[in-house]
């Protein structure tokens, strides 16, 4: 059962105003505005080369496990990108600048005439832009089965710093492991007892994740690094990096006797589907912000009524959850332009929302619908429509989450 909340606000404006999508982010303490900077909704036919590398750019050759990520594996459909993994079992021409060479010496491995037998071909999209902090999130379903390994990751530009925001295994169906990686052992972090342990781990949600529609994000600050999963908090790391990084998006086989093993067995189904309806990347900055390039192609009756799941982390990490910090995170709420004249509002969070719209401090209830979704009578949730083709331009949203309020002027 899914238990990301999506709602659908429908937002007719017409040509004379310019609308942006914008994410607001709610906390105890605070409500934080961010704005779009970088993101693909996967809306055309290809992957857009002008954002992605559709592979490692060092090749992603991996002699030792038998994979090679090409682009032959990435395909888009219906507004979302499939990064698949098969089963190969046969040799094929590798441009020879991929082959470390002095690698398959020490491994024995044939490098005929540049081709090399290869046991599984995966998949990766690698960002050409580099990032230094944001809020970065990746709505996702990653494929169940032994031994696939999905990722959403960064990578920095000195080849050692690396925010994993999400890895999964097929197998572990209710786990995410989040990570660091950083050089001269500065991710570690000391125990209750003092002793130096790596910061990590797998974190263990209430209810399945694989085969599931998933919002996977982490917000990037100034020695400060906070992991969400449907916008409940699950790590935090008090800690920066040196260096802009890439976002990476990946389906790798992970091999037994290497990390993340175990491998794939028998009854692990080929050719394996992670499926990603979008990536985006907001900042706080707003001279940071940007245009979207396409519109999401999105499936209303699908992702306006998602269930409303209270209690989704079943399992802390200690020593990666500091309480005080976390208990400051409540979800948050982003509003998304469909078209030219509509925005949808995506909750991503455990509360539930309410639009109203306002004209000079008086509510405007002629521009609002709301449409519920009932089995028998429990309210599985409902879709926000509001109208404002023919609204003033000084018109108000009020978007309540939790109690606490915020005002948005779309025409500004």
């Amino acid at each position: 059962m899914k238990y990301s909340i999506l709602f659908l606000l429908f937002l007719s404006f017409g040509l004379r105003a310019q609308i942006k999508p914008v994410l607001f982010q709610f906390r105890t303490d605070t409500v934080l505005q961010w704005h779009y900077h970088f993101g693909d909704e996967f809306s055309g036919q290809k992957v857009d080369e002008s954002k992605w590398y559709p592979r490692y750019p060092w090749g992603g050759l991996l002699l030792d496990q038998s994979q090679w990520a090409v682009p032959e594996m990435l395909t888009q459909k219906n507004g979302w990108l499939h990064l698949g993994a098969k089963e190969f079992g046969q040799r094929t021409a590798v441009p020879h600048w991929m082959i470390n060479q002095q690698q398959a010496q020490e491994l024995d491995i044939n490098i005929k005439n540049d081709s090399v037998y290869l046991d599984y071909l995966t998949s990766c999209i690698w960002s050409i832009d580099t990032f230094r902090y944001g809020y970065f999130e990746c709505r996702a379903v990653v494929p169940e089965g032994k031994g696939l390994w999905p990722a959403f990751w960064l990578f920095g530009q000195n080849g050692k710093d690396e925010i994993d925001i999400m890895e999964c295994k097929g197998e572990r169906g209710k786990d995410v492991h989040v990570d660091i990686h950083l050089p001269e052992r500065k991710d570690f972090v000391k125990n209750k007892i003092g002793l130096n342990k790596d910061w990590g781990g797998w974190v263990k949600m209430k209810t399945p994740i694989v085969n599931d529609t998933i919002i996977y994000s982490g917000v990037w600050l100034p020695n400060s690094l906070t992991y969400f999963v449907n916008g409940v908090p699950v790590s935090h790391f008090a800690g920066d990096f040196s260096t802009p990084m890439n976002v990476i998006v990946n389906l790798a086989v992970a091999r037994d006797g290497y990390p993340f093993n175990p491998g794939p067995d028998a009854k692990t189904q080929f050719p394996a589907d992670y499926q990603v309806d979008y990536v985006r990347v907001w900042k706080l900055d707003p001279n940071a912000a940007k245009k979207m390039t396409a519109f999401p192609q999105v499936d209303l009756e699908e992702n306006g009524w998602i269930p409303l799941q209270k209690e989704v982390l079943k399992k802390k990490i200690t020593l990666i959850y500091p309480k005080k910090e976390l208990q400051k995170e409540q979800g948050f709420v982003s509003l998304i332009p469909l078209s030219a004249y509509n925005y949808m509002v995506q909750v991503n969070g455990t509360e539930e929302v309410q639009v109203s719209t306002w004209v000079k401090g008086v509510q405007q209830t002629k521009f609002v619908t709301e449409i519920a979704y009932t089995r028998g009578e429990t309210i599985l949730g409902k879709d926000l429509s509001i109208q404002l083709k023919d609204a003033p331009r000084n018109i108000e949203l009020r978007i309540t989450y939790n109690g606490k309020t915020v005002s948005y002027f779309p025409f500004n």
